[in-house]
């Protein structure tokens, strides 16, 4: 890692700690006037990341696409991207920072543990189509993150609501039934751009290796993580699963993409989607 890096790196994890902190203290000692100010701290985290980020770039000499480090890095930042945009339009949706923080805050410390390296984009990479393949696939999982701390936020105020003392905290949030519609929402607009991702993937794979697709273990996994949200949908729109099946839904199939990204090249090290020496 590059000297300003570093600092950088270290500083939006000690921000998002202390905002990931302030978000649970919200909700556990009911105080919701916490929120937009813990708000802010994910902005200072998110200004900090960025900082990381164009460290390493002005250190390598291209953005960081590749190996678990980078894929922490700059997934992280997407993530972080969508819960601050989604909190500008609606202060309602701040909170949904409860989910999406604690995600970006281990990716970073997992990628922290792997090989931060500073190395050369290798051949390869040097392609149109891997910045339409990665930008696709981190803003598919943007989506998929923020269908998930809805979904989170779903649970908790639905179980808020049917107590005898209902959290104050929680009515800063959307309706149950709006909440409903944005991990919809949430889920179809990162299956579109799954989508897009697979299918430039598809194309960059047939110059690079000769097929368009070889059953690479992170190619079927990322086919399974978009079957399951395809079949999300299809449960929704077909069957009419809403509300608390819709939200453990969009909770349980965040697993499958995290797997796809980062936890199969943890068991299998055949995989054609590694370029970064380890």
């Amino acid at each position: 890692m590059a000297y300003w890096e570093t600092i950088f790196y270290i500083a939006s994890m000690v921000i998002y700690a202390l905002a990931a902190g302030g978000f649970i203290y919200s909700f556990v000692f009911k105080n919701p006037r916490v929120v937009s100010k813990v708000t802010l701290l994910v902005a200072g985290g998110f200004l900090a990341h960025t900082g990381a980020i164009i460290a390493r770039f002005f250190a390598t000499g291209h953005l960081p696409w590749s190996g678990h480090y980078e894929y922490a890095l700059m997934g992280g930042w997407f993530i972080v991207v969508g819960t601050l945009f989604v909190g500008w339009q609606s202060k309602q949706l701040q909170g949904l920072a409860v989910g999406t923080v604690p995600l970006v805050l281990i990716m970073l410390g997992y990628g922290y543990m792997q090989n931060p390296a500073l190395t050369p984009m290798a051949a390869s990479l040097k392609t149109v189509w891997l910045y339409i393949h990665v930008y696709f696939a981190w803003i598919s999982f943007g989506a998929y993150s923020l269908a998930m701390a809805s979904g989170t936020v779903f649970l908790l105020k639905q179980k808020s609501d049917s107590s005898a003392t209902p959290n104050p905290a929680f009515e800063r949030f959307p309706s149950l039934s709006r909440l409903d519609e944005l991990i919809f929402r949430y889920v179809v607009f990162g299956f579109i751009t799954d989508t897009i991702m697979i299918s430039a993937g598809a194309i960059w794979a047939k110059d690079l290796w000769g097929s368009y697709w070889a059953w690479d273990p992170v190619e079927t996994w990322s086919l399974i993580s978009w079957l399951i949200y395809g079949i999300t949908i299809h449960l929704r729109v077909t069957f009419g699963w809403r509300e608390k099946r819709l939200a453990w839904l969009a909770v349980a199939a965040l697993s499958s993409v995290i797997i796809c990204f980062f936890g199969v090249n943890l068991v299998v090290n055949t995989s054609l989607h590694v370029f970064q020496v380890r």
